[in-house]
Order: C-alpha cells, then sequence, then structure tokens
C-alpha cells in the first residue's frame, strides 16, 4: 500500500514535471519567437480611417488601395485615407460589402445585396475620390450575395447559385442562368479563375469544368464562412498547408506545429500568398513562411485574437488589422526578418556559413536557427569571426585575445588562444592559408600552420610596423592591403609592406575604419571624421591611379561603419543612418522605413549569407535582408492627382468660366512600399520659373491665369534615386469677358488708330507750343545776352571812370607781355612802356569840394583816356586817383604818346558843379625787361619802377613825368 502511494506520487510530480518542462521550453520558443519582429505602421482615425470592424482590402487596376469597413469604403493616397462616395444622397450608406474590378478599369460594388458600378476607371487624373456610382440592375437574379471576376468576365452569386454575366454597357446587367449544381456550393477566388466545391466535397471545379482540384484522402479543408467567402481556400494536413494552384495542383508548405482541425474550424483563418512569402493565420496567431521555415512576423500579432484577412498588395506589402478595428502594414514583410533578442544589449555581427550561422554578441557567442536565437556556445563579448576555410572560426574576444574555435561532433570548442590588443580585421590568404591581424598592436601575421604566434609585418626599411591597423583586405591575387596608423599600406613582393596614399582628399583628419575590394583595380575604403566618409580608389598597378569621393547624397551619412561586396558584385555600405548599397549603376538607401531594424549599422556589420541574403547587424539588433535583388528592382513611385478644387468646387476636365477662386490639388502615390519617403515637385507654366517641392502633397495656387495651363507634376525618392515621370493637370478656363475676341480686336485697333490720332492732336498742340516757346525762348536769350554783357562789363571797367578794372589791366599787360616775351623772327625781345600816374592834390578837391566833385573828375578823367586811347593801348584805373597805361613801340615815342595823354587832362579844366576846376597829373614811367623770362616777374618788376618813378614825381614838384632810373640808363635800348 504504502509502496503503491509512493508509486502513484511519484507519477503524479513527474507528470507535473514534464508539463512545467513543457511549458518552459513552449515560453522559452515564444520568447525566441517574440525576438523575431517586423515593425508596423498602424492606420487610424487620424489618418481617415473610421474605428469600426475592419473586413478586407482591394486593389484596382490603377493601383489604388482600397478598405472595406463596416461604416465605410476608403481608398489609400499613400499618406492617409479618403472616402469612397458610393452613394451621392446624403445620409446614405458608404460602405461596400465587396469590391471587383472589371478588365475596362470601371469599380463594381456590392451594398446590401445590390450592385452599384463607377461611371468611369480611375486613372492618374481621376481618383476614387471623383467617381461617381449608379445602380446596376440585375433582372432575374435575386438578392446577391457575392461578386468575383472569371478571366475577366463578372460572376455572381446569389441564393439560385453562380451566374456568369455580360460586361455591362449600361445600367443593365445581362447574365446566365446559375451554374448546374452551384445553389449550395462554396465559391472561391484563386488566382483571375473563380472556383466552387459542394459543402464536404473533397474537390473543387473552375466554372468551365476543365480545372478540378482533388485533395489528398487525408487532407481537411478549411472552414469557409459564408459571409466570408472570396477568401483564399486551403486545405491542411496534421503537418502542412495545402495551396491550390490556379493549373489545379496544390503547394504543400510543411508546419513545424501540428495544426489543430478543431481550431480551425472554429474561429476565422485563412492564407495569402506571394512570390515571396505566404501569410497563414491558424485563427491564433498570423504566421509567415519564406519558402524554408516559418516565423511570427510581428509579436503583436503573434498574440490570440481575431485577424479576419491579410492582403498583399502589389508592391509586397502586407496590411491586416489588429483587434479587427486597427489597419497595420507590415513595413518589410517577405523581404525583410528582423531579430531583437530581449537578454542581450550588443549585437555585434552574424557569421554565416553553409551549415550553421552564429551570432557574435556582448553576451557571448550563440547560434541562430531559422531567425531564433539558440544556445550559447561561450561566453565573452564577441565583435566579429572569419572562418578559417574548414569547419573552424578565427574570433577576436574581449578586445584582448585571438580564439580559434571549431565544431566537433556537434559540440562547439576553442583549441587556440593568443594574446592581441583590439583585433579590428581579419584577413585569411587562401595560398598560404597565412591570417593577418590588424589591430592595436599594430599589423600581425601568422603563418598558415598554425604553430606560431602572430608577428609585427616589417616595413619597407625592414622595421616592425607597430602603428595601429583598422582595417585588412585582399587584393584577388591575393596581396594584402592595410589600414596602418591612417595610412594605406600594401605588401610587396619582398614580404615588406609599403606605404601607398599617407594623406586623404576628403579630409586631413580622415580615421578609415573599413576597405574592401571590387576589383583588382578598384578598392572602397570607408571612415569617419571626414567630408565623405566613403572614398572610391582606382588602382594604376600598384599606385594610385586616381580617388573619388562618394558623398552624402549616395550613402545617406558621412559616417561609414562596415562595407561588403557581395557575390552578385554589389557594395553594401553600412552607415550610422541606415544602409546603402550600389550595383555599378545606382545607389539606393535603405532605412527604418523600409524594415531596417534601427538605422545605426555596427563596425563589421554586414554579412552575405551562402543564399545571397543579407545579414545587417545594428545597435538594435539583427536584420536579415532575404531578397536583396528586390531594392534594385526597376520600380514606378506613380505619383496621382487625389484630388483638384478652385474654390469649393471639383476642378473638372473641361473648360470652365473664368474665376479667381484658388487652386487647391492634392497628390498621392500608388507605391505603397515607397509613400512613407516620397515627396513632390510640381510646376504651373506660365506662373512657376523652377520646381516648387512640398512633402505633403498639397499644393495651392492663390490664383490661376485664365487660358489653358498645366500642372505638372514629378514623384520623387532620395532613398530610391527615383524620379518618377511627369504627371500633368490640364486647367482649361475661359477668358473674362474683358478678355474675349471681339474686345481684343477692338483693343488692337484702338492701339493702332487711338494712339495715331493722339499723336496728330497732339503734335500741332506740341508744334504751337514751340513756336511760343521759341520766342519766348529767343526774348529770354536776349535779355540773358544783354545781362551777360552787362555782367562782363561790370567785371573788366571800373564803374566810375569805364576804363578797364585793375584785374582786366593787369591781365590784358601779362598776356601782352607774353607776346612780347617771346623772340621775334630776328630773334629779338620787344618791349612796351608802363606810365603810372595820378592827380596832383585830389585829396585837397575831395576835402574842399566833396567826394561828389571828385568823382566828377574822375569820371571824366575816364572818358578823355576812352575818348583819346588807341586799340593797342592798355589804359585802366589802377586804383583811387591813380591810373594805368601800357603802350606798345620805342621808348621816345610812347613817353610822346603818354605826355600827350595827360596833356589832355592837365590842358583842359573839368566842368563841375561847382565850377570849372583845372588840375595837374605826375606819372611814372618804366620800361619791360626782356631778359626776365616770367610776364609776372616782368610786370612786377616794371610796375615797381613806374611806381618809383611816380614818387619821385611827386617829390620833385608835381605836375611832370619822371622816367625810372633804369629806363634813363637804357633809352637807347633797341624796340
Amino acid at each position: 500500500m504504502v509502496l503503491a502511494s509512493f508509486y502513484h506520487a511519484l507519477s503524479a510530480a513527474l507528470r507535473w514535471a514534464v508539463i512545467v518542462f513543457l511549458l518552459l521550453c513552449s515560453f522559452a520558443k515564444m520568447a525566441f519567437a517574440r525576438d523575431a519582429d517586423l515593425p508596423m505602421q498602424s492606420f487610424t482615425q487620424r489618418d481617415g480611417v473610421d474605428s469600426s470592424y475592419i473586413f478586407g482590402l482591394a486593389q484596382d487596376h490603377e493601383g489604388y488601395l482600397y478598405l472595406l469597413t463596416q461604416r465605410s469604403l476608403y481608398f489609400f493616397s499613400g499618406q492617409r485615407f479618403y472616402q469612397v462616395k458610393v452613394q451621392e444622397t446624403p445620409n446614405q450608406p458608404n460602405f461596400a460589402d465587396s469590391v471587383r474590378f472589371l478588365p475596362d478599369g470601371r469599380v463594381v460594388v456590392l451594398q446590401r445585396g445590390g450592385l452599384r458600378i463607377s461611371q468611369r476607371a480611375t486613372s492618374s487624373r481621376i481618383s476614387p475620390l471623383l467617381l461617381r456610382f449608379r445602380r446596376l440592375k440585375a433582372p432575374g437574379l435575386g438578392r446577391i450575395e457575392n461578386v468575383f471576376l472569371d478571366a475577366g468576365r463578372l460572376t455572381v452569386v446569389d441564393p439560385h447559385g453562380v451566374h456568369l454575366c455580360e460586361t455591362p454597357e449600361d445600367n443593365i446587367l445581362s447574365c446566365q442562368a446559375p451554374m448546374a449544381g452551384s445553389a449550395r456550393a462554396l465559391v472561391y477566388q484563386i488566382g483571375d479563375r473563380v472556383f466552387y466545391r459542394e459543402p464536404g466535397g473533397n474537390q473543387m471545379r473552375d466554372l468551365t469544368g476543365l480545372r478540378v482540384f482533388r485533395l489528398p484522402w487525408d487532407a481537411e479543408i478549411s472552414g469557409s464562412p459564408s459571409s466570408h467567402a472570396d477568401r483564399s481556400f486551403y486545405a491542411f494536413e496534421r503537418y502542412a498547408l495545402l495551396v491550390p494552384n490556379v493549373d489545379g495542383t496544390f503547394a504543400r508548405l510543411p508546419t513545424d506545429w501540428v495544426l489543430d482541425q478543431g481550431n480551425l474550424g472554429e474561429r476565422p483563418s485563412f492564407v495569402v500568398e506571394t512570390p515571396d512569402a505566404t501569410v497563414f493565420f491558424d485563427g491564433n496567431r498570423l504566421r509567415s513562411f519564406n519558402g524554408q521555415y516559418w516565423t511570427l512576423p510581428n509579436h503583436d500579432l503573434g498574440r490570440e485574437q481575431d485577424i479576419h484577412f491579410a492582403y498583399a498588395d502589389r508592391n509586397r506589402q502586407l496590411w491586416t488589422v489588429q483587434d479587427s478595428v486597427e489597419l497595420v502594414k507590415l513595413v518589410g514583410w517577405g523581404s525583410w526578418e528582423n531579430l531583437e533578442p530581449q537578454s542581450i544589449r550588443s549585437v555585434w555581427s552574424v557569421l554565416s556559413g553553409p551549415e550553421r550561422t552564429l551570432l557574435l554578441t556582448d553576451q557571448g557567442l550563440y547560434q541562430l536557427d531559422r531567425n531564433e536565437l539558440g544556445e550559447r556556445l561561450r561566453e565573452g563579448n564577441f565583435f566579429f569571426g572569419l572562418s578559417d576555410g574548414g569547419s573552424g572560426y578565427w574570433m577576436p574576444v574581449d578586445d584582448r585575445d585571438l580564439l580559434h574555435c571549431l565544431f566537433q561532433s556537434g559540440h562547439f570548442a576553442c583549441d587556440r588562444k593568443m594574446p592581441v590588443q583590439r583585433i579590428l580585421g581579419l584577413a585569411l590568404s587562401s595560398r598560404d592559408h597565412t591570417l593577418w591581424i590588424a589591430s592595436d598592436d599594430g599589423m600581425l601575421a601568422m603563418p598558415g600552420d598554425g604553430t606560431a604566434q602572430p608577428s609585427l609585418v616589417e616595413d619597407e626599411n625592414g622595421l616592425p610596423l607597430s602603428k595601429p591597423a583598422s582595417a585588412i583586405a585582399l587584393r584577388d591575387d591575393g596581396t594584402p592591403w592595410a589600414m596602418i596608423g591612417n595610412a594605406l599600406y600594401r605588401r610587396g613582393a619582398n614580404g615588406r609592406w609599403q606605404p601607398v596614399l599617407t594623406h586623404w582628399a576628403n579630409g586631413h583628419d580622415f580615421s578609415p575604419l573599413t576597405m574592401v575590394f571590387s576589383s583588382h583595380d578598384d578598392l572602397w575604403v570607408g571612415g569617419v571624421r571626414a567630408r565623405t566618409g566613403l572614398v572610391h580608389i582606382h588602382l594604376d598597378g600598384n599606385r594610385i591611379g586616381s580617388t573619388r569621393q562618394i558623398g552624402v547624397e549616395c550613402t545617406g551619412s558621412q559616417i561609414i561603419f562596415s562595407l561588403l561586396w557581395d557575390r552578385h558584385r554589389r557594395l553594401w555600405v553600412g552607415t550610422e543612418n541606415g544602409l546603402a548599397a550600389y550595383d555599378g549603376r545606382q545607389w539606393i538607401r535603405v532605412t527604418r522605413d523600409d524594415g531596417l531594424i534601427s538605422a545605426n549599422i555596427n563596425q563589421q556589420g554586414l554579412t552575405e549569407d551562402p543564399d545571397g541574403s543579407i545579414w545587417i547587424t545594428t545597435t538594435r539588433g539583427v536584420s536579415h535582408l532575404l531578397h536583396p535583388e528586390h531594392l534594385f528592382e526597376p520600380t514606378d513611385l506613380k505619383p496621382v492627382f487625389i484630388e483638384a478644387r478652385l474654390g469649393e468646387a471639383v476642378l473638372p476636365e473641361h473648360a470652365i468660366p473664368f474665376t479667381r477662386d484658388p487652386l487647391i490639388v492634392t497628390l498621392g502615390t500608388l507605391n505603397t512600399a515607397l509613400a512613407s519617403t516620397t515627396y513632390f515637385r510640381y510646376r504651373l507654366e506660365g506662373v512657376d520659373q523652377d520646381w516648387v517641392t512640398t512633402t505633403t502633397g498639397d499644393i495651392r495656387y492663390n490664383f490661376v491665369p485664365p487660358g489653358h495651363s498645366r500642372l505638372i507634376v514629378q514623384a520623387i525618392n532620395d532613398s530610391r534615386n527615383i524620379i518618377s515621370r511627369p504627371i500633368v493637370l490640364e486647367i482649361r478656363m475661359e477668358r473674362p469677358w474683358w478678355m474675349a475676341w471681339p474686345l481684343i480686336t477692338l483693343y488692337v485697333v484702338s492701339v493702332v488708330v487711338l494712339p495715331y490720332t493722339l499723336n496728330r492732336v497732339r503734335f500741332r498742340y506740341l508744334l504751337k507750343r514751340q513756336k511760343r516757346l521759341e520766342a519766348l525762348v529767343d526774348e529770354r536769350t536776349g535779355e540773358m545776352r544783354a545781362a551777360q554783357a552787362a555782367l562782363e562789363q561790370q567785371a573788366r571797367q571800373d564803374g566810375l571812370t569805364r576804363l578797364m578794372n585793375r584785374r582786366t589791366a593787369e591781365a590784358s599787360v601779362l598776356r601782352l607781355l607774353e607776346r612780347k616775351g617771346r623772340p621775334d623772327y630776328e630773334g629779338s625781345h620787344r618791349s612796351v612802356t608802363l606810365a603810372l600816374f595820378d592827380v596832383d592834390y585830389f585829396k585837397s578837391i575831395n576835402d574842399t569840394f566833396g567826394h561828389m566833385i571828385g568823382d566828377e573828375i574822375l569820371a571824366e578823367i575816364g572818358a578823355r583816356l576812352l575818348r583819346d586811347k588807341l586799340p593797342e593801348e592798355i589804359i585802366g584805373r589802377y586804383g583811387g586817383e591813380e591810373f594805368l597805361i601800357v603802350i606798345q613801340g620805342d621808348f621816345a615815342s610812347t613817353r610822346r604818346r603818354v605826355e600827350l595823354l595827360l596833356a589832355g587832362l592837365s590842358d583842359h579844366p573839368f566842368e563841375t558843379k561847382v565850377g570849372a576846376l583845372t588840375i595837374g597829373c605826375s606819372a611814372g614811367l618804366a620800361r619791360s625787361v626782356p631778359e626776365i623770362e616770367s610776364p609776372r616777374e616782368v610786370w612786377m618788376e616794371a610796375l615797381e619802377r613806374a611806381d618809383q618813378a611816380l614818387y619821385r614825381a611827386k617829390l620833385e614838384g608835381r605836375g611832370r613825368l619822371v622816367v625810372s632810373e633804369q629806363d634813363q640808363d637804357d633809352e637807347g635800348y633797341p624796340d
């Protein structure tokens, strides 16, 4: 009894232990599965979607994506959702039970058992927002349950069965009698064909009866609720999904979990296929199959919930719902797998081989199997690794050691350990299996026999190269090239290392971190602290042929951490701002918007898998690019006009009356994969000289000129270097009445005739005015000339005596002396005679008779001198009662002439107001001196002598003429 009790207790304990163990394993598996995660882009009310039940998506021939909800029908512009007006009448429902698209592009909507059809198809100019629907009458049909397309023909399901219908040309839908045996059939859309099967049957046939699906005897058919009869058909076995092909065969997808038949029947389930992957919802979790294994695309979608559909559009974007009301798009589905280990702080690199994949982290070395983190093989901080060409690996660990590890009999072990400080690069020579090590200790080499320790390489002088080395790469001939002390070195034929490039054109402080050969003569170098972090070096033999800096517009960043040249001759560049790639023709960039788990890529963070896929390690985790070729496929951004309005009215395609309302245009793109990184540029002809850019897709012009205008739009995606073909919005606006042709003709005639008439009238007026002005000008000119003459006279003459004033007289004498100073034809200089005289006792006259009488006498003196003056003589008032006389000629004649002029003053009395008065004059006479060259010096010297002679005349008794002493000695001087 005791033994039996003990046995039962032990059995119960073992059962509980097994249960706990299974739960822990399940939890561990879920934890690892949770590590695989793709980002989701959610669309809510803020993006135009209501909060009602979402049950479907569809895409028309143009590429517009339609969303079906319980309340309304929407379409996607690339940025947000807009409501489609199925009913024109206000307060009428705008939802759709199903949406189909005819071959001519028209849209057919199933709504409450009836059909509505759009009057035209969508295009880049006509979005679903502009569609107008009308009721499609279907005589002879009952309440329509669903609608399909069979090879382009409209197929309708009603309570009587499945009907093939003709393409409607008007509002009448003409349909055939129901297919035999289709009254209770379940109908499926597979490819472009419609198939149906009897409930409980194990075969399906198309509407022609030529294609028949026969399921294996042990397969179960998925349930298909009537409310979702167009859900994709699939069957299942215990460990496989059976997905039909349109040719009548099944694709068998193995599962790594047991399919629960009971759960599949109770809850909604579905399968969605694309060329790259398959999505399956088993009623509990959404799973994705990439052709090799299953993963959970996103752990939020992997939790237990009702997901009623998933949809893969033409841009390979997977759409589904979360909690039935939140629309989500899985970014990068089918092309990316992400791994973010929750228990590991830093993932450094992936080491991928034909047999296994290793994950190198700061927590240790792990196996990676089917994108799930396996067991830890060894503790330590593993940075990167290199295959030894066999079953082993070289791996730096903890920044101080180099390990050699390998798998033996399924167990992982390390057989060598060498102390090396911070290894940044490894390369293995295929010829002699020499291991080259770039480290802080310098550039090291280790022979391939594995017996010796790493040793420093030697420079061209035979000295050890102990400078830190940051990167190593092998040329296709096996020659190692390395970055040593920020300089580029190569190994020569003698085994010594020679510098090739010591100064970098992209920056003096450039610090290379990575390098790779893309051909024998092409070397790529990446690093930090430079204007451009990537340099393309073209080699000429062993020398630098040319260098080219690759700008940020290509790589997306100035900081380059990692480089990879894959077997498809593509260059991959890891930066702190995402991934860049170059296929020889174009540069593309990849960021988190494309599915990359993080934009900050690690050094040594790029690895090529044997199957051609690319592993990228980042600061957040690992991204696995399953189909790199998709990034380089030609793609169209497909810009479209969502809406164009003039004021509050929709812009029609025909001409509209003139208006000053603003033009408001909303743009969109039908490329759902690149929509988030696409922007637009536009130009209105006749208004914009250059392109204008917009990131929101909104355009506004406050005024559009009348006539024919064209708004040209292009979509641009910098990360893919794509500029779309232009789309054109034609704007035809009638001219206003004042710009009508009759008025324009009148304007033209007026422009020609009216100016001529006005010019004639104006010419006559101007001619008369000109004559008046000419007369006035002549009159004013005469007055001005008289005034000018008077002013000139006042400037030259003394106002009282009318003789030259002192300044004019001196100027005249200087000009005369300048002429006389030049020798004549005989080489002789001619001189002139200067007489300076004044009135004797003139002060007594002023004191006795007053200044008025003195002025009368001075005025009369001027009058008599002007009367007796000869033309060539210079006579002027020198100041007060002094006068100046300059006469040309010989000394004797000039003296007599002066005496004659003075006699004319002294011999005849002056008639004044007080009676006749007689005056006397005293004069001083002087001759000019020809030897003095300057006329002014001649004048001043002669004037001084004349003044002295005048003074002597005063002293000798007045009333006489006295010659200067010098001239008394030179009276015989020739003239």
